[in-house]
């Protein structure tokens, strides 16, 4: 193997893996954010607070209440922070 071979496998197991960090990130943020723009919109009555959703799209269509993800969510909003989401 030549040192240039190496050094682009390294590259992109890199990158690989910083993706793979961000989009974990990603999805972890998205329920105390979430939960937080709830509570907020509550207390404020501030409709602009559900503005969050747009970021948290992808996430929000992905997991149904069903999935582990949204019962993360859920359990964020609900529990945390004593709020309910719109509707």
């Amino acid at each position: 193997m030549t040192t240039e071979s190496t050094h682009h496998r390294w590259r992109f197991r890199s990158h690989l893996m910083n993706t793979a960090l961000a989009l974990l990130v990603y999805v972890l943020s998205s329920g105390p954010m979430l939960g937080l723009a709830f509570w907020l919109r509550e207390q404020t009555g501030l409709d602009q607070f559900y503005a969050v959703m747009w970021l948290y799209y992808p996430v929000v269509v992905f997991a149904h209440k069903v999935s582990p993800i949204g019962k993360y969510i859920e359990w964020w909003v609900v529990n945390v922070f004593h709020t309910v989401g719109p509707g």
